[in-house]
């Protein structure tokens, strides 16, 4: 029996430390214009109730960390759960140190006392400090207190009003929910309440990074639009000159070379049937195509090199047509609007030496045709 439980034990200790998988952010480029803030505070809820959504949720973290623009301001990440904190303290903005410590936050479980964060990391982080401080917290709002009880939603909100009280500049809470919990959405729409300059949304909604750059516009430079001789014609993120598709719609969700690579799909084995989650994420393409009526696309199918390269031109352009079917038959899209081709392995984005690669080019992307 000893024997045994030892076993078990050393099986939960081995479970409990199972790396993360890890999700790569989106990238973008920073907006640039006149900043609005003298702070700028990124807390992350990285506690035991965002198990499930860890490394979606740290994806966001880190996208928001890389379009935070560029200036002289104060800057700082705090990621907590339970009594464990990870701060990088605050210091001038710089994006090097601030991306490398998003990158590295750990999942750290225990409860969620968002109010103690905000009454004690956050207030010794801004408290004395002159001009707007804009918070960023990431969370899904189920907060608790140390031992996990609920209904800590008044002592959180009461900490974010006497922080605000306490200070002479505006003190601005970005709240952004990661999940859908209606409870969770009701506590981080009241902390961005506390003040008139605060606002709330949910992750699904910083997919692109046109809307990462919206967010930062709005959020560190006071709502200024970028202007278009910026460089970056479509607005996409990526400038022109290392655009490699430059009329991408606006909220696609480009990838680093600015084209519209479908994100979250996949298919059957050696087969063109939409598989898993693939339906749910193509809806927010779909909204992109449903407000732009009149623009016609050409969807391109990618693999990898395993297979032959006629197998492999047949697969891309029957998974091609896969993803047209869904946008006319689920969508309700004008077939017209659509055209298919198939690349088969000729147009790889990274080289076919391993599964991570592989992966990435097999791929399915939307081309702007007029």
């Amino acid at each position: 029996m000893g024997g045994l439980m030892i076993a078990a034990l050393a099986l939960a200790t081995a479970c409990a430390h199972t790396p993360m998988p890890y999700k790569t952010p989106i990238s973008a480029s920073p907006p640039s214009g006149r900043l609005a803030v003298s702070q700028a505070v990124n807390l992350f809820d990285a506690s035991g109730s965002r198990e499930v959504t860890f490394p979606e949720s740290k994806a966001t973290f880190e996208s928001i960390v890389g379009v935070m623009p560029n200036g002289r301001y104060s800057a700082g990440n705090v990621v907590f759960g339970g009594f464990d904190r990870e701060a990088t303290g605050m210091s001038e903005f710089n994006r090097g140190q601030l991306a490398a410590a998003a990158k590295n936050a750990s999942f750290l479980e225990g409860s969620t006392p968002i109010f103690e964060v905000i009454q004690s990391d956050l207030a010794n982080s801004i408290r004395g400090r002159s001009g707007r401080a804009a918070v960023v917290l990431i969370s899904d709002g189920l907060a608790t207190d140390y031992v996990g009880r609920g209904g800590a939603d008044d002592m959180t909100v009461e900490a974010a009003r006497r922080l605000v009280s306490s200070r002479s500049g505006d003190t601005c809470f970005h709240t952004i929910q990661t999940g859908s919990d209606p409870a969770g959405a009701s506590l981080l729409k009241a902390l961005a309440d506390v003040s008139a300059c605060g606002s709330f949304r949910n992750a699904s909604s910083l997919n692109s990074a046109s809307a990462l750059q919206d967010f930062s516009r709005a959020v560190y430079l006071g709502g200024e639009a970028a202007p278009v001789a910026e460089g970056d014609s479509d607005r996409d993120g990526v400038m022109d000159s290392a655009d490699a598709c430059p009329n991408t719609l606006r909220n696609a969700r480009v990838d680093a070379r600015g084209c519209w690579t479908l994100r979250g799909i996949s298919f059957a084995v050696n087969s063109a049937d939409l598989a898993g989650d693939s339906r749910t994420t193509l809806k927010e393409d779909l909204a992109v195509l449903r407000s732009n009526p009149t623009v016609r696309i050409r969807v391109d199918g990618h693999t990898d090199s395993d297979g032959s390269e006629a197998y492999n031109m047949s697969l891309s352009e029957r998974r091609a047509a896969a993803v047209r079917d869904y946008f006319v038959k689920d969508g309700g899209l004008k077939a017209s609007r659509f055209q298919i081709k198939g690349f088969g392995e000729s147009a790889p984005i990274a080289p076919n030496d391993g599964i991570a690669n592989k992966r990435r080019n097999r791929r399915v992307e939307l081309t702007v045709l007029d």
